[in-house]
């Protein structure tokens, strides 16, 4: 895996030069004074004459004016973004002025930098069905390397033992995600890593699955287990789930915890909320997804894990790119572990 969030890769922090830049900040901040990481600051202006709507250019009457309301826009921006940067006395600040859209501007300067991080404010109704696709998403759908993103208006609490939660979708991005995570717990001396996976089963697909272990077993195809039940099945399936965690774990391609403590956990039903309760179970402060393969990329269901799972209040998310490197045989592994629901019984 590439080293992405580490020591000397430039961090980026997008910002709109609002109120709801201060999480962005704070979080900016903590991580580029943790990593010895220069942080830069980024904040886009619209590009000029970009009034457009539909395919057809937006009549304006101040159309003789845009480069003096340009001028004036930029002026105040340059102001505020020189007051940030002189507010941060103990890291390595450098700011900057793009006159772009924002996801294109902050993707280029990334680019330039050899950045190893993004990091992008996101609201609690961002990528809604009705409320378009957040800046902070569109990164995260494009970018090369992660992107954190920060919930607007409610403080990541990193200070003090930072816990950690990664969804693993027994995928290659899941094993992305896994190794991100671990070099990340590593590199903040996090205090936990819970490592979790979510069978996405409600009751009536568990009845359903039972029937069709009980005919396997009446036709002999498996051995008979008296004390198969609903509870019963869902131990089974929790325990070797566990089992498949921890080895995808010892197998990551990244060292191994130092100080912190891992756990493998195995939520049973809906993946938003089974995550949702990890993270108030175990206190996570940041969340670590991989990007799964998008269908359609703006709508950003990231595979079988949907974007609501992806924001919570007071926790970071960083979302890490694909990597294609992995190997067939491990790609193979996990594939068949997906379809292997009713083996276990033999074993």
């Amino acid at each position: 895996m590439i080293n992405h969030v580490s020591h000397q890769r430039p961090i980026i922090a997008a910002v709109l030069l609002k109120s709801g830049d201060e999480p962005i900040l704070t979080t900016a901040r903590y991580l580029a004074r943790k990593l010895h990481a220069p942080l830069h600051i980024v904040h886009a202006v619209r590009p000029m004459f970009s009034y457009v709507g539909a395919g057809d250019i937006v009549v304006n009457p101040y159309y003789g004016y845009e480069m003096n309301f340009n001028d004036k826009e930029e002026q105040l921006a340059r102001g505020k973004l020189d007051a940030l940067s002189g507010a941060f006395d103990d890291v390595e600040v450098s700011t900057h002025l793009i006159r772009d859209f924002p996801p294109e501007a902050v993707l280029s300067l990334a680019d330039e930098l050899n950045a190893g991080l993004i990091i992008a404010g996101v609201g609690a109704d961002a990528g809604g069905f009705l409320s378009g696709v957040s800046t902070g998403f569109t990164l995260a759908s494009e970018a090369n390397i992660p992107v954190l993103l920060v919930p607007e208006h409610n403080a990541v609490r990193l200070e003090g033992p930072l816990r950690i939660l990664v969804a693993d979708n027994f995928g290659e991005e899941g094993q992305a995600a896994l190794d991100a995570a671990v070099q990340l717990a590593n590199e903040l001396h996090a205090e936990s890593l819970t490592h979790v996976h979510v069978q996405d089963m409600s009751f009536q697909d568990v009845d359903r699955m039972i029937e069709s272990v009980r005919e396997s077993m009446i036709l002999g195809q498996i051995p008979s287990d008296p004390e198969l039940n609903r509870e019963y099945y869902i131990e089974k399936v929790k325990a070797r789930t566990q089992t498949e965690l921890m080895k995808r774990y010892e197998e990551s391609i990244e060292p191994h915890l130092n100080s912190t403590r891992y756990e493998a956990a195995v939520g049973f039903g809906k993946p938003a909320e089974e995550i949702h309760n990890e993270v108030n179970r175990v206190g996570a402060q940041m969340m670590v997804f991989g990007r799964h393969h998008l269908v359609h990329r703006k709508t950003l269901s990231l595979g079988r894990i949907p974007y609501p799972a992806m924001v919570e209040d007071g926790v970071a998310t960083l979302v890490v790119p694909d990597v294609k490197s992995g190997s067939q045989e491990k790609m193979v592994h996990r594939s068949n572990f997906e379809q292997q629901g009713t083996t276990f019984l033999n074993q």
